[in-house]
């Protein structure tokens, strides 16, 4: 099995206005820690490939090496390759649940699963601590002016200050 450090993980990054289809080499870590490293601003990217929101199979531009601010992101998807963005623990807790979400962020609905706890405090989760970014697993993120664009993975990463609406459903699952 290849070490974690010499893989490459595809992700769709969104920012505002625009979409970044890259591949990058985490180095050892998973994407979700390199998320939420306090200690740099950044994101370094190896492979970019920049397209609009609104049209996203039109390609802008391509390049070698890119950089991007981790706190001007809204939401990374990451359509396969869960074990090299989030930590999955060993033990599923009896405690946690996955809870069905909707979440708003400029321009976008994504709706999926949230893992939490079964006496869920919504104040807690949207804390800024530790954690910036929210995992939603089997997520989908839809254009809101236009429903015919979506973009789906086994995990959608967050940003917690572009969160502009979270809804958690009445219903957990085990």
């Amino acid at each position: 099995m290849s070490q974690l450090g010499s893989r490459r993980l595809t992700a769709d990054i969104f920012a505002d206005s625009h979409r970044i289809s890259t591949q990058m080499a985490l180095r050892g870590r998973v994407l979700s820690d390199s998320l939420n490293d306090a200690n740099t601003s950044y994101l370094e990217l190896d492979i970019a490939y920049v397209s609009r929101i609104d049209h996203p199979g039109e390609i802008l531009a391509d390049y070698a090496l890119s950089i991007v601010r981790k706190d001007r992101l809204t939401f990374v998807v990451v359509a396969t390759g869960l074990e090299m963005a989030i930590k999955q623990n060993a033990t599923t807790y009896a405690y946690r649940r996955q809870w069905p979400v909707f979440i708003t962020v400029p321009g976008f609905e994504i709706t999926g699963q949230i893992e939490a706890p079964t006496n869920i405090d919504l104040r807690a989760l949207m804390a800024i601590g530790v954690e910036r970014f929210i995992p939603i697993f089997n997520g989908k993120a839809t254009l809101s002016m236009n429903q015919t664009i979506q973009f789906s993975g086994e995990l959608i990463l967050i940003n917690k200050t572009a969160i502009e609406v979270l809804c958690i459903g009445d219903k957990s699952t085990q």
